[in-house]
C-alpha cells in the first residue's frame, strides 16, 4: 500500500487523503465539512471529533492545545481536535452533530442595483432561460455564498462560513509560502477553497428546494491571491516584488476544472483585478456602490483580512491596500467567530455592575443559540466601550486600577475581560477579550487608518470627504464605535455610511448583468496603485495611529 495515502472510515465510507495532513484538511478534502470557527486555528474547540482506538503509528500525540480545550478525560475517551490531529495511518472516525457544519440560511433579499447597471444591461440574463445561479464572495477570512434567481435579479438565500485555508495561514502571505513550500500546496488550497463553495451551495440548494445540478452559471469575486488559488494559478508572483498577479483579466472555467462537484458543468466567471494586493473584490465592491457617479474626496474602505481602500480623485481613482489581518472580522481573536447566530455583535458597559452587557446575533428565532463568541462588529463594540469605561487605556494596555468582577489576570501576568461567564457560554468555557487580542485590533485599524490618511494626502484631500464602508461586518458596525477606536480619520458620523457585503453584491450584480463586466473592466483599467508601503511617511504615520 502506499504509505503517502491513508485511509480514514467515516459513516460507513472510506476517504482516502494524503497521510500527514490534519484531520480537519483530510474530513474537508473527502467532503465531511465540520465547524471551524476559529479557521482551524485550534482556539476555538468546536471540531471535535471521536476517533476509535487510535495508536501512536495512526494519529498525532495530543499537544498542549487540545490538553488545555478538552482535558484528559475526554482525550482518553478518544475525542480529538480536528485541527490540531495529524492522520499517521488507517483510523476510524465519528463527527458528532454538534460538530458538524450547518448552513444557516439568511432570508430574501432584494438587491438594488446601482442606475448605471440597470441602464447598461436592461434584462441581461447569464442564459435566456433565466433559472439560478450563484454569487460567491471568496474572502481570506469568511466565504458568503449567495443563491439567486437571474431572471428576477433577487436572492433567494444565502449562507456563509469560515475560509478553512487558514489552516495554512490566516493572511494572504501565509497561503503563497504555502504554495512555494508545501508539497501539492496549490492543489491542497484550491480543494479547501472548492470543497467549501461546494458544501455552501449544495446546502442552501436544498434548504431552498433547488436541484443543485440545474445552478447554470457563478460569479467569485475575491482579493487577488484566493481568487489565483481557487483557479488553481499560482500565485506565487504576488509575493515577491513587483507583486505581480498572473492575469488581471476576468477570468472563465468550467466547474469540475476547478473542484466543482454539484454541478460540473456550471460556468464560473471572475471579476478583473486591479493588482496582486487589489482584487476583484474591491471592482466589485466599487460597482456596487456606482462608485463612478460619486463626487471627488468620496473613498470606498473594503474591510477584510486585507484593507482595501479606493478614493475617487479629481482624475478619477486611486487605491490602496492595507494589511490589516483578520482580527477585524473577528479571526485571531481568542474568542472570534463569524456573524452567525450566537455570535456577540454589540455590547453596552454597566456602571453599576460594571459588567459588559452583550447582544447576540439570533437569525432564528425559534432555534435560539446560546453565546458562541465575538463577531467582527462585537470585538469593535467591546473596545470601544472598555475604552470609553476606562478599563482599556489610551496605549491599549488595561487598567490594572480598575475596579470589576470582569477583569482578570492569565498565566503569565496577561489581563482579559471576561464577556460572558463560562456558566452561560456554550462549551462551557468563558468568553473573554484577552490584551493580544487588543494588539491584534489595534495592528490592523492603525493600518487601516494609516492607509487612509496616505492615500488622501497623496491625492490633495485633507480627509475624505465620505466614507462608504463595506465589508463582512460593514452592515452592523456602530460608526461611533469605529471612530472611538480611531479607524478613520475625524469625521463626522454622518459622513459614514455603512453598505455592508458590496463585493458579495457586485458579484450578485455580474451574476445578473453580465454587461456589467465591461465597467469592472474599465474600473481595474484605469485605477491608479499606490503604493504605502513606499511612501516615506509610512512608519511614522502607521506608529502615530496605533494608539486609541
Amino acid at each position: 500500500m502506499n504509505r503517502d495515502r491513508i485511509r480514514i472510515e467515516i459513516d460507513h465510507r472510506l476517504l482516502d487523503v494524503e497521510s500527514g495532513a490534519t484531520l480537519m484538511e483530510a474530513l474537508i478534502a473527502g467532503g465531511e465539512m465540520i465547524r471551524a470557527d476559529c479557521g482551524g486555528r485550534g482556539r476555538c474547540g468546536k471540531c471535535v471529533v471521536q476517533v476509535d482506538r487510535p495508536t501512536p503509528a495512526s494519529i498525532s500525540a495530543p499537544g498542549e492545545t487540545e490538553r488545555i480545550l478538552l482535558g484528559e478525560e475526554k482525550l482518553n475517551l478518544g475525542l480529538r481536535l480536528a485541527c490540531c490531529t495529524h492522520v499517521l495511518g488507517d483510523i476510524l472516525v465519528s463527527v458528532p452533530e454538534s460538530s458538524r457544519l450547518s448552513a444557516e440560511v439568511l432570508p430574501k433579499a432584494p438587491i438594488l442595483f446601482p442606475p448605471s447597471a440597470r441602464d447598461s444591461a436592461p434584462g441581461k440574463r447569464p442564459s435566456p432561460s433565466g433559472g439560478h445561479g450563484i454569487a460567491v464572495d471568496l474572502g481570506t477570512t469568511t466565504i458568503a455564498l449567495y443563491l439567486c434567481d437571474l431572471s428576477a435579479g433577487t436572492v433567494l438565500g444565502s449562507t456563509s462560513a469560515r475560509n478553512l485555508q487558514s489552516l495554512f495561514g490566516e493572511d494572504v502571505i501565509s497561503r503563497i509560502g504555502a504554495v512555494m513550500t508545501r508539497r501539492e500546496g496549490l492543489r491542497r488550497l484550491q480543494v479547501l477553497a472548492a470543497k467549501t463553495i461546494d458544501w455552501a451551495a449544495t446546502a442552501l440548494s436544498h434548504r431552498l428546494q433547488i436541484d443543485p445540478r440545474r445552478l447554470e452559471s457563478a460569479v467569485v469575486v475575491g482579493n487577488s491571491t484566493m481568487i489565483h488559488l481557487l483557479l488553481g494559478e499560482d500565485p506565487s508572483s504576488i509575493g515577491v516584488f513587483p507583486y505581480t498577479p498572473r492575469f488581471t483579466a476576468a477570468q472563465m472555467r468550467r466547474g469540475d476544472r476547478i473542484g466543482l462537484n454539484f454541478n460540473p458543468d456550471i460556468q464560473v466567471q471572475s471579476f478583473p483585478l486591479i493588482s496582486g494586493f487589489l482584487g476583484a473584490d474591491l471592482v466589485a465592491a466599487a460597482l456596487a456602490v456606482d462608485f463612478p457617479s460619486l463626487s471627488p474626496g468620496s473613498l470606498l474602505v473594503d474591510i477584510g483580512t486585507n484593507g482595501e481602500i479606493i478614493l475617487k480623485t479629481k482624475e478619477g481613482f486611486a487605491a490602496a491596500s492595507c494589511a490589516t489581518g483578520p482580527a477585524l472580522e473577528g479571526a485571531a481573536i481568542r474568542h472570534g467567530m463569524h456573524a452567525v447566530s450566537g455570535a456577540i455583535d454589540s455590547v453596552r458597559f454597566n456602571g453599576d455592575t460594571r459588567r459588559l452587557e452583550w447582544r447576540l446575533i439570533q437569525q432564528n428565532p425559534q432555534n435560539h443559540q446560546p453565546p458562541s463568541g465575538i463577531c467582527g462588529s462585537g470585538v469593535i463594540s467591546i473596545i470601544a466601550e472598555l475604552l470609553r469605561a476606562g478599563v482599556l487605556l489610551p496605549n491599549g494596555s488595561y487598567n490594572r486600577d480598575f475596579d470589576s468582577p470582569c477583569l482578570h489576570q492569565g498565566p503569565g501576568g496577561t489581563l482579559a475581560f471576561e464577556i460572558v461567564p463560562e456558566a452561560i457560554a456554550r462549551g462551557g468555557k468563558a468568553i473573554v477579550l484577552t490584551q493580544a487580542d487588543v494588539r491584534a485590533v489595534q495592528l490592523a485599524k492603525g493600518a487601516l487608518r494609516t492607509g487612509i490618511e496616505l492615500l488622501c494626502r497623496e491625492h490633495g484631500f485633507e480627509r475624505p470627504s465620505r466614507i462608504l464602508l463595506a465589508g463582512s461586518f460593514g452592515s452592523s458596525i456602530q460608526t461611533a464605535d469605529a471612530l472611538r477606536i480611531g479607524m478613520f480619520p475625524e469625521i463626522s458620523e454622518a459622513e459614514i455610511e455603512c453598505v455592508g457585503n458590496a463585493a458579495g453584491r457586485g458579484a450578485i450584480l455580474g451574476l445578473c448583468h453580465p454587461a456589467c463586466f465591461d465597467a469592472a473592466h474599465e474600473l481595474a483599467s484605469c485605477t491608479r496603485v499606490f503604493d504605502l508601503a513606499a511612501h516615506p511617511d509610512f512608519q511614522k504615520t502607521f506608529i502615530a495611529n496605533l494608539s486609541f
